[in-house]
């Protein structure tokens, strides 16, 4: 049987994937479809790297069976490959195989153990008669592996301490544009290099961010190794992570072409690599240890019938949920989508009163909805004691005085605002750093009085007229020309949004792009106001007037909330009639395929066959956002 990359990842899940492509995969397992599993591959990775740090979204996951997804997405997948391939040649010497858009152009290693053919494509091939060296592209950023300060000037990221507040070392350092592992810094303390061994674990542990492409390319270097030795070659093999600087900023110059040139800036590369032999060395007897798995799944499949442990390996809720969920989970379990026990609000299925780790424990011990959950285990914690009781009895939950606190303190004429972005892997424009949310449309609702709004008459919307040309200034100037300002300077009225992060992070990129704006467009983003604020809560928003303990408590609750306060949930509990069902563009996704797919000629999403229908949908769908938020304080007002 051939075993690819894909298969074994997949297949040492558990035992019921295995069988399960047995009894369901019309293509049999005896043969493989390469260019199928690599096309799935690339989204797979191309959608991890593309996960947004932006706060509470609005739970839209990306579905990589679509053919719009599949070729809007797969370009950008390969643009980074091939960018890669321009960086490797400054700095390996000799031949090169690569292709990134026919995987038969890679290298191919094959080897025959135990009855099977473990098979691998090399991404970037390179040698000399000295060494060979395997360059595994991922479409994600070096942010995952190295430190950096976020905004209020905390070191984040992947480092080692001596102790807890003490100095911060990172796991990896740079030498030229290739890092290595921190041996030297880890040793400076016995402290310290027990630090650096937990942290450096992350790397062995395949389904934690850290971890998942050390472990493929550890796959890799099982195949390629043995097949070397079978063959007689003895040279070095070194195995690199190849990802996208995100200390990159792109400057916008193009080259004789018309295309982009992501050439050195201020000594820094578009692409960056990490130096992976140590760990692919040390995953290597747990790659053995998940051969032996897998072997005793093949000889014996499981019987589908009969539930199997499940854990992070589902990967429930990410990009890299596995295929088969709903069979573990609800046919065989009955786990319902709405309501489930880890839905509890900040709990993630952690349960210290039950001994419970986390959402997995939960289904694996047979608590699987809310009541399921011993009323024990949510004594003192009142926002628990708020979702049961809501769930119970099936009435909502209302904290008027902190809702009217709230409607009370925000300032006249409201600015119900929405961008449209898409984070591509590759910067598009000048300023703009890998993944950089690159907006193109935004919607305006202006809410004068209280309920004071017409739908069209009262709603801005400015969109992109081409995905290929950098129209941010343009939108900026329609941003600012939109709100209201005094005499002063100052924004006459509240900006509102759901999850303001998002917005007022856009707005701070666009005033350091455009500084004639710059004044404006901070102005906004001081002023602004969260709906979630006003039904989940802020603790500093309302500490002072209402108590430590107060301000915890969330305003408002619906069980079919489901522990959630994204739009799409709220929506529909507050203003039913209002809905994204049936929409030609429904979430921000297929907002941005769209986009892309602009001057396509191929249908998008079924009925959109023209870049006018596109157009006319995208503005729908945006202004679809910002009038439901108008909707949402209608309806809340109603309730006070």
């Amino acid at each position: 049987m051939y075993i690819s990359k894909t298969r074994f990842i997949n297949w040492t899940r558990c035992p019921m994937y295995y069988a399960m492509e047995l009894k369901y995969n019309p293509m049999g397992l005896a043969d493989i479809d390469a260019e199928r599993e690599r096309r799935e591959e690339m989204i797979g990775e191309l959608m991890s790297g593309a996960s947004s740090e932006d706060g509470e979204g609005d739970e839209e996951y990306f579905d990589a069976n679509p053919s719009e997804e599949l070729q809007a997405l797969l370009p950008y997948y390969n643009q980074v490959e091939d960018e890669a391939l321009k960086v490797a040649k400054k700095y390996f010497k000799g031949r090169f195989m690569s292709d990134s858009r026919d995987v038969h152009n890679q290298k191919l290693y094959e080897y025959s153990f135990h009855g099977h053919t473990y098979r691998c494509y090399v991404d970037i091939y390179n040698e000399n008669e000295d060494e060979i060296n395997i360059i595994e592209v991922k479409a994600t950023t070096s942010s995952k592996y190295t430190i950096h300060l976020n905004s209020k000037g905390k070191i984040e990221g992947f480092f080692f301490s001596e102790k807890r507040g003490g100095d911060k070392y990172p796991v990896f350092v740079k030498n030229g544009n290739i890092w290595h592992l921190n041996e030297s810094q880890s040793k400076i303390s016995d402290a310290a290099e027990k630090n650096y061994s937990e942290k450096k674990s992350k790397l062995l542990d395949r389904y934690c961010d850290e971890g998942k492409y050390p472990h493929d390319i550890a796959f890799q270097r099982f195949v390629i190794e043995h097949y070397l030795k079978e063959h007689g070659d003895n040279r070095k093999v070194n195995y690199y992570l190849a990802v996208l600087n995100n200390k990159y900023i792109y400057d916008g110059k193009l080259d004789s072409t018309g295309q982009r040139d992501y050439h050195q800036i201020d000594d820094q590369e578009v692409i960056t690599f990490f130096y992976m032999n140590e760990i692919s060395k040390e995953y290597q007897p747990y790659i053995l240890k998940e051969i032996a798995t897998l072997e005793s799944y093949i000889t014996t499949p499981h019987d589908i019938s009969k539930p199997v442990l499940v854990g992070k390996w589902c990967a429930w809720g990410k990009n890299t949920e596995c295929i088969f969920r709903p069979h573990c989970y609800q046919k065989l379990r009955n786990v319902p989508e709405t309501n489930t026990a880890n839905k509890y609000i900040n709990s993630k299925g952690a349960f210290k009163e039950g001994s419970i780790s986390d959402k997995y424990q939960l289904i694996n011990e047979g608590y699987y909805k809310f009541d399921d959950i011993p009323m024990a285990w949510l004594a003192g914690k009142d926002n628990y004691l708020i979702q049961r009781e809501c769930y119970d009895t099936s009435e909502e939950y209302i904290d008027k005085d902190k809702i009217k606190y709230w409607l009370d303190n925000i300032k006249y004429p409201i600015y119900h605002f929405d961008f449209e972005s898409f984070p591509c892997p590759l910067p598009r424009f000048d300023g703009e750093e890998p993944y950089r949310q690159s907006v193109f449309e935004f919607s305006l609702h202006i809410e004068r009085a209280p309920g004071v709004c017409d739908k069209v008459k009262d709603n801005v919307i400015s969109l992109n007229n081409d995905c290929h040309d950098d129209e941010r200034e343009s939108l900026a100037k329609a941003i600012v020309d939109s709100f209201e300002f005094n005499e002063d300077g100052s924004l006459h009225g509240t900006m509102l949004a759901q999850n303001t992060g998002f917005e007022k992070k856009r707005l701070e990129e666009l005033a350091k792009q455009y500084p004639k704006y710059r004044a404006k467009l901070l102005e906004i983003r001081d002023k602004s106001a969260d709906l979630i604020h006003l039904l989940k809560t802020n603790e500093e928003l309302y500490k002072k007037d209402f108590g430590p303990i107060k301000a915890k408590t969330i305003n408002y609750y619906d069980k079919n909330l489901s522990g959630s306060y994204s739009i799409k949930k709220t929506l529909p509990v507050l203003v039913p009639s209002l809905t994204y069902h049936g929409m030609d563009v429904g979430n921000g996704v297929q907002a941005y395929i769209a986009y892309l797919n602009y001057d396509s000629t191929t249908p998008t999403f079924g009925t959109l066959c023209t870049k006018a229908d596109r157009m006319d949908a995208l503005k729908r769908y945006c202004q679809q956002d910002t009038w439901a938020m108008v909707e949402i304080l209608r309806s809340i007002r109603k309730k006070i």
